[in-house]
């Protein structure tokens, strides 16, 4: 009966977004790198080495173990118009799925296609997809 109650009085109401935390994975002090990245405007949910693998070549060693068996590993990325100052990332869940919201602020350098990497850990998730919402603002502007 409590549950009934807690739904209807829900109703109506858009639900808050609920913070995911995460970490940040690298392959800094490695001799390997990214490669088959796409930047197609989609996140890969790995979740296996075997998935990894694919986007990572070593030129001797290895790169840093994931427990795949409790942690999920996001990939995206993408290119700018111009210099990146600063890249922020938040993992949210909302409504039945997951959102990648990643603001980007640019500089003021010319450069013009500066490529961007955003690579997360996180608690294991059931899920095949995660929508990416990229914010990009110059001058303080979206």
């Amino acid at each position: 009966m409590l549950l009934l109650a807690k739904t209807f009085s829900s109703c109506g109401k858009e639900e808050k977004p609920i913070e995911i935390l995460f970490t940040e994975y690298s392959l800094t002090k490695t001799f390997c790198q990214w490669r088959n990245l796409g930047y197609n405007g989609k996140v890969s949910v790995i979740n296996s080495n075997a998935e990894l693998e694919k986007y990572i070549t070593c030129t001797e060693g290895t790169f840093p173990k994931i427990d795949f068996s409790k942690s999920t590993l996001l990939l995206t990325g993408g290119v700018t118009a111009g210099g990146i100052d600063y890249l922020y990332k938040m993992l949210l869940f909302k409504g039945n799925g997951y959102v990648l919201k990643v603001e980007i602020t640019l500089n003021d350098a010319t450069i013009g296609g500066q490529s961007w990497i955003v690579v997360l850990v996180t608690d294991k998730l059931m899920v095949k997809d995660v929508e990416l919402n990229v914010i990009t603002i110059k001058n303080g502007k979206p």
